[in-house]
């Protein structure tokens, strides 16, 4: 029972100081974390897309510039 009022008031204390509590807290880093990956998967397959499309329009005899960019000093 005195454990019980103790984790409330600690949970109450936490809440009070952080504005959320800890199982909130490591909940929003999860959903961070899932949108991070998420947008990671979503941008290398757009990479890979475009490589793809270079790939195909260069095998096309597409226009490719053949002059490389000289480094400035």
């Amino acid at each position: 029972m005195i454990g019980l009022l103790v984790a409330r008031a600690r949970a109450a204390l936490g809440r009070a100081l952080l504005g959320v509590s800890a199982d909130e807290i490591r909940y929003t880093f999860e959903d961070v974390r899932r949108e991070i990956h998420a947008t990671r998967t979503e941008l290398l397959g757009e990479i890979a897309a475009l490589r793809a499309d270079l790939d195909t329009t260069a095998g096309q005899g597409g226009h490719r510039d053949e002059k490389k960019p000289v480094a400035e000093a």
